[in-house]
Formats: C-alpha cells, structure tokens, sequence
C-alpha cells in the first residue's frame, strides 16, 4: 500500500513539474513577442498579393484594349458606335463596330447580326438580374452596380473580308475579378456572310492544331514570361472555341474566355499561331485568306 501512495505521490510531482515547465515556457514566449513593422507590414502579404493581381489585371486589360494591330487595309470602313445605359442594377458600356450600309447595302447582313446578338437590351438586362438572383441578395440591400462593358478590335479589313475580336468585360459585385468573353467575327464583305473553321481549315485538321496549340502554350509556360500560371487547353474547350479565332498580318489568334487556360488575374486569353507553320492545314482555294 506504501508502495502504491509513494508511486502515485511520484507521478503528481512529475505531472506538477511539468505543468510548471509548460506554463514557464508559454510566459516565456509571450514576453519574448514583439511584433515589429516589418512583421505587422508582412501580416498583409496576402492581400498585398490581391492588390499585385489586380494591378497586373488592369495592366493587362489596358493592353488588351490599346493593343496595336495592324489591319490590312481600309479600318476606316468599320465605324465605331456606342451605347451606355445607366439602370437601378447595373451599367452598360459599350462600343461595337458598324459598317457603312450607304457604300454596301450588303452589310446589313453584318450589322444587324450585331444589333441582334450584342445590343438586346432587354435580354442583357434580365440575364444580369438573373445573375443577381443567385447571389441569393434577400435583403435587397442597395449595393455597387454591376457593369458590363464592350468593346472591339479590327484585325484584318478590306473590301472583301472582315476579322474582329469583340470582348466584353462583366463586372459583378462582390467579385474579385471582372469576367472576360470574347467572341471573334470574320466576316466574308463579297458574299456577306460569316465564316467558320470549315470554310478556313482542311477536313482533319483539327488534331494537330488542337497540339500545335497546347505546343504552343506549354513552350510558353515554360519560358515562364507571361503564361507562367497558366494550363494547356482540354480537347472539350478546343471544339468549343475553335471557331474563336481572327487572322492577323502572319498569324491566326485563337481567343479563350476567362480561366480557359489562364487564370483571371493574368490578362492572357489568346494564343498566336505562326501562318506559316499551319499553311498546310488551310484551304488552299479560299481566296480570304489574306497572306
């Protein structure tokens, strides 16, 4: 019994100890913290990270709208028009191409397909307050207004063909990020008519372009430059977009909405592939193709 109540006295003494030694070295620490400017400085790192995204974002968006493409020839024959639309819920901003109707009745073809697809008001307006609706706002509170804006590129014009890249930019409330959607018209100005991948591209061609462009995103990545957070794109998203694409001067541009195959933050959303390394794979009897 002795034996007992001498092992158990032990055991307290033990345990006693070493709640002591605990509690010493906690004080210990506590009086040995001292956070300095630098740590309070380093505690933001990660919204300093946010701010470094979104001032690379606005960088790359000011790129993309001031972007110099050199169009074949005749830009002047797209005019640019606008339309702004202030509502309780939202804002529409928007410049969008039109082509002169007095010099080609023909292209009425053209900007009635504009006037159709982009400048809906009706529809624009419900597809935002449908957005807003799942955002589950049941308290209606009165918050920022959400902001669409559109604009446009000429890459390539001339008497018979057309190639511009139309992009929007959709600004939710309480988002991060604003969302970009592009959408890539060519347009044929003899047969008034726009045109597709078929009417461009071979018959079998679309398995080495769809390499051909992942090729080309990973020697990117690689290079760590500008894609360095990016992905390569999925065979889905190839058959997707494939009909996202405008012709440059030496080059074809495949355009990706956002997070297709860079995050947001990054500002990429197109790839460039070289004419010359896909002559093969184009219609050699296709009198648009301009190069």
């Amino acid at each position: 019994m002795r034996t007992i109540i001498t092992c158990l006295f032990l055991l307290f003494v033990i345990a006693c100890n070493k709640r002591n030694n605990n509690e010493n070295r906690y004080t210990e620490t506590s009086e040995e913290v001292v956070i300095t400017e630098q740590e309070k400085n380093a505690t933001f790192s990660e919204e300093n990270l946010e701010l470094d995204k979104e001032k690379t974002k606005a960088i790359k968006r000011q790129q993309l709208v001031n972007r110099r493409v050199k169009p074949f020839e005749n830009e002047d024959s797209v005019i640019a028009k606008e339309l702004y639309k202030e509502h309780n819920h939202y804002i529409l901003d928007y410049r969008y191409p039109y082509i002169d109707e007095e010099k080609n009745p023909g292209f009425s073809v053209f900007n009635n397909y504009i006037k159709e697809v982009y400048l809906n008001i009706i529809k624009t307006g419900n597809q935002i307050l449908e957005d807003k609706e799942l955002l589950c706002d049941t308290l209606k509170i009165k918050k920022l207004r959400d902001k669409r804006i559109m604009d446009y590129r000429v890459h390539a014009s001339n008497r018979n063909f057309l190639s511009i890249v139309m992009y929007r930019e959709n600004y939710y409330f309480g988002m991060k990020h604003s969302v970009y959607t592009f959408d890539c018209l060519n347009f044929d100005a003899k047969k008034y008519q726009f045109m597709y991948y078929q009417d461009f591209f071979r018959n079998e061609s679309e398995e080495e372009l769809f390499l051909l462009i992942n090729t080309t995103i990973s020697n990117a990545i690689r290079e760590g430059e500008l894609y360095y957070d990016c992905w390569e794109l999925s065979e889905g998203d190839f058959k997707a977009y494939k009909n996202n694409f405008v012709i440059n001067e030496d080059s074809i541009e495949f355009y990706f909405d956002d997070c297709v195959i860079c995050p947001s933050y990054t500002g990429m959303y197109s790839v460039q592939i070289p004419i010359s390394a896909i002559q093969h794979l184009l219609k050699k009897d296709n009198d648009m193709l301009l190069f």
